[in-house]
């Protein structure tokens, strides 16, 4: 909550450099109840800032229930149903790691070697 907070007291500065690059995915059953934090964080953001602060949110839930902790956003099945979390955590680092590469591939240094550690 503090880490909101200081986003918004410091709007002007930090909302520039943070635009399009904060994405938050939690469970609606988070298992340490991280759930309400990120729906006040969002709230903050919204009523201090607006509609257009440029942060994800998102929020797991299926069949009425509540994903647990490492819910990291929808994946679906075959039949467009989502997959369970139980699954999805075990690639966690095949969806997010990509994702990393390409941030830091975007704002690299002008002659960063951005190729010896790609394979």
């Amino acid at each position: 909550y503090d880490l909101a907070r200081i986003l918004v007291r410091d709007w002007d500065e930090l909302g520039p450099k943070v635009a399009g690059k904060l994405h938050f995915a939690v469970g609606g059953s988070d298992s340490f109840y991280l759930t309400n934090a990120v729906y006040d964080f969002e709230q903050l953001l919204l009523s201090e800032i607006g509609e257009d602060h440029g942060v994800e949110f998102v929020y797991g839930a299926h069949d009425g229930l509540g994903y647990q902790h490492c819910f990291r956003g929808y994946e679906y099945d075959e039949d467009g149903k989502p997959l369970p979390n139980s699954l999805t955590r075990l690639t966690y680092a095949q969806d997010v790691i990509p994702k990393m590469v390409d941030v830091w591939l975007k704002n690299a240094p002008a002659g960063a070697d951005v190729t010896s550690w790609r394979y």
